[in-house]
């Protein structure tokens, strides 16, 4: 039987908030894929079992920029 794994979004550098759950790691994999076709962002696998993050995705949506460190801007 294949575990469990919660699917959550990054919110911040603190909050994530949970998404569904879904059976095997595969499964997870995939469904992240399609969430982040209609939602970029950063995605994590959590395991019920070992109650450990065991996979991370992150996708931006074009042009945007997460905290300004790949396009940092300089005020005068």
């Amino acid at each position: 039987m294949e575990p469990f794994f919660d699917i959550l979004k990054k919110m911040d550098v603190l909050n994530f908030e949970w998404v569904e759950v879904v059976r095997g790691l595969q499964t997870a994999e995939a469904r992240i894929q399609e969430l982040q076709a209609r939602s970029p962002g950063e995605y994590v696998i959590f395991s019920q079992r070992t109650q450990q993050i065991v996979a991370s995705f992150n996708s931006r949506a074009a042009g945007e920029v997460s905290d300004g460190s790949e396009n940092p801007r300089k005020t005068p």
